[in-house]
């Protein structure tokens, strides 16, 4: 089984026409702890949500698995490279 992980490194590579390079590297994993404490508040707020629309015959929406489904999205953003050639300047970003 794979495991469903938000990404780990986001990297930034930046040349410009002069020759200029900036390279900016973000380690995404240090805001995993905040990530999990606002998921978990946003899956029981969701579950209250869901819980009172049900017992309210109103309109269901499952806000619960829209919860999970961009966690899901989050999740499948690991392995996403792109070029872009921007006339000025060339741009490379990687997320791992």
């Amino acid at each position: 089984m794979n495991a469903i992980l938000p990404p780990l490194v986001i990297d930034v590579h930046v040349r410009e026409n002069g020759g200029k390079r900036h390279r900016i590297w973000f380690p995404f994993v240090i805001l995993w702890p905040l990530l999990l404490i606002v998921v978990g508040f946003a899956l029981v707020v969701a579950l209250i949500v869901d819980f009172a629309l049900l017992l309210a015959n109103a309109r269901y929406h499952h806000y619960t698995l829209l919860l999970f489904h961009s966690m899901g999205l989050l999740a499948a953003v690991r392995g996403t490279y792109a070029h872009i050639d921007g006339g000025n300047a060339l741009v490379d970003v990687n997320i791992y």
